[in-house]
C-alpha cells in the first residue's frame, strides 16, 4: 500500500512539474517595438505576471515536497515504527 501511494505520489509530482511550466510560460510576455525614425531603436519588452510566477513558485514547492516524499515511500522496506 505505502509503495503504491509512493508511486501515486511521484506521478502527482509529475504534474505539478507540468502545471508550473505551464504557469511560468503563461506568466511571461514579451512585446516587440519598432523603431521610430530619429526617436529611439527597436526594443522588446517582458512583462512578468505575479501571480502567475507565484502559481508556478507553489506548484513547484509542492513537486518537490511530493518527490521527497514519494521517493522516500517506494524505497522504504515496510511500515515505519510507531515508538
Amino acid at each position: 500500500m505505502s509503495k503504491s501511494l509512493g508511486w501515486a505520489e511521484l506521478v502527482l509530482a509529475l504534474l505539478a512539474v507540468i502545471g508550473a511550466v505551464a504557469c511560468w510560460n503563461a506568466g511571461v510576455r514579451t512585446s516587440e517595438f519598432p523603431a521610430v525614425p530619429d526617436v529611439s531603436p527597436a526594443y522588446s519588452g517582458t512583462f512578468y505576471s505575479g501571480s502567475w510566477i507565484a502559481s508556478a513558485a507553489v506548484a513547484a514547492l509542492v513537486a518537490g515536497l511530493l518527490i521527497v516524499d514519494g521517493v522516500r515511500r517506494v524505497l522504504s522496506d515496510g511500515t515505519p515504527p510507531t515508538g
